[in-house]
């Protein structure tokens, strides 16, 4: 049997080309035999095995040095957290470490756990310091570097400007309204925000909305957005809402309003009357949708302009209290939800069907002659009575697009109870709008909710809560 000198001669040998005659064989192996010749293996092997390990160290050294070590982005200003898993990034055999580097970045570094973690301060690149020692290395072996880049990018929102609009225009409105008043025995609270697509070129706010409480003891509450493609738009939804809101002023007065009282006061006992109640009331909404388009109209015919550069959609709802019921008349054009919202969410009824269409381009105006004589138009006009007064909401799409996304998830009474939460507090910045009467901070803490960030919605929005 060979042992392991004779068959490292034989190896060589074979390599070099060298053949061993078989009359050769009792030579070869006392060749292998002698001291000199074992000692000159062993010698050789050692050299190998050095070599090798030497080989091995430089190019683990070199793997580590230019492998990708991807740490996740992070955001200026948003709450930042990693896991340096030295088993995520094959670096298991990595014996001894640190990583420095995090001076003035708002992060740092536990070497225990691994997890670095802060607020970045600021957008840009942090470049890190890893030193590091591996199985293999000798005692004492010199510690080995590399760098490892978190990379911060800058908030979205800082991205926008906020350049005021010009307070000088004919047309000039405030870029952001809040409100909070007595409505009905209830509490109404609005906001109107210019959107950031509008606020990052001083562009003016589009939304409008307005408000009043009749003599006869009903409510009106209307909305609109202006067209964003319409150069007036800002002025014709204004002139809607406050057609509207002077319309039943002048008209919804006590004395006319005195046989839709009597209805409505025997409804709850007799629903079949359901067509009488809306028959008495559709005339005055459909002369407040007229107005709106006849003042609308008038102004543009004013100083020759296309009725078209005013585009606006409107949505209006009138309210009042019967005893322990409340009953409610709406009408729509366009894409702002009327809905009411059970306050325990067993149920919701959207008081108005919208106009969206396939990619937003089914939108309606008010500024449309065509929708008065279009053979859908009574089915803008609604009427709901309810027992108690739930939550009565009205939107622009600013809110509607981000938050529900489709109309079909206005019906979901799983929807609403998210937003509501969503409002309570259940939200990304953990802003909190206390739905109480008496709230003194209601208008502030809801204005700043609704800077919620979504990407891709940056038009205006406007919110009105009845509760």
């Amino acid at each position: 049997m060979m042992n392991e000198t004779e068959k490292y001669i034989r190896a060589l040998l074979q390599q070099q080309g060298i053949a061993v005659p078989q009359n050769f064989e009792t030579l070869l192996r006392t060749f292998a035999q002698t001291e000199d010749n074992i000692n000159h293996v062993k010698s050789i092997r050692l050299l190998q095995e050095t070599m090798t390990t030497s080989w091995q160290l430089i190019a683990r050294r070199e793997e580590i040095n230019t492998m990708q070590v991807a740490l996740p982005n992070g955001i200026a200003g948003k709450p930042y957290t990693a896991h340096f898993s030295f088993t995520t990034y094959g670096l298991a055999d990595i014996t001894a470490s640190n990583l420095t580097g995090f001076e003035g970045s708002g992060l740092e570094y536990n070497p225990k756990t691994k997890i670095i973690q802060g607020l970045p301060k600021r957008s840009g690149d942090i470049v890190l310091n890893f030193s590091y020692n591996f199985e293999g290395e000798p005692q004492g072996a010199p510690v080995n570097t590399r760098k490892i880049t978190i990379i911060i990018n800058p908030d979205p929102k800082s991205l926008w400007k906020n350049i005021p609009s010009n307070a000088e225009d004919a047309y000039a409105k405030a870029d952001d309204v809040a409100e909070t008043a007595s409505f009905l025995g209830k509490t109404l609270v609005a906001v109107s925000k210019r959107g950031r697509s509008h606020a990052n070129n001083g562009g003016f706010r589009d939304d409008d909305y307005a408000f009043a409480k009749l003599p006869s003891g009903w409510g009106i509450i209307a909305i609109s957005d202006g067209a964003g493609s319409a150069s007036c738009s800002r002025k014709g939804s204004q002139l809607a809402c406050n057609a509207v809101i002077d319309y039943f002023r002048q008209n919804f007065t006590t004395e006319n309003t005195t046989l839709l009282d009597a209805a409505i006061s025997s409804y709850p006992d007799n629903a079949s009357i359901k067509n009488k109640v809306q028959d008495i009331a559709h005339p005055y909404l459909l002369a407040a949708a007229k107005k709106a388009y006849a003042d609308i109209a008038a102004f543009a015919t004013s100083i020759n302009t296309p009725v078209s550069d005013f585009h606006a959609t409107l949505a209006f709802v009138l309210v009042k209290q019967y005893g322990e019921g409340y009953a409610f008349f709406s009408f729509g054009v366009g894409d702002c939800p009327i809905v009411l919202a059970d306050t325990s969410f067993k149920w919701v009824k959207p008081l108005n069907t919208l106009d969206v269409g396939e990619y937003g381009g089914g939108t309606r105006f008010i500024t449309m002659p065509e929708i008065f004589t279009n053979a859908a138009f009574e089915g803008r006009f609604n009427f709901e009575y309810t027992a108690s007064f739930p939550h009565l909401v009205l939107m622009t799409d600013g809110i509607y697009d981000p938050k529900f996304e489709v109309e079909a998830n206005l019906i979901k009474t799983e929807k609403w109870q998210a937003f509501f939460d969503d409002l309570a507090g259940n939200n990304p910045e953990g802003i909190t709008v206390l739905l109480e009467a008496g709230n003194a901070t209601i208008t502030e803490r809801l204005s700043e909710w609704m800077d919620f960030w979504s990407p891709g919605n940056h038009d205006d929005r406007t919110l009105l809560l009845i509760f």
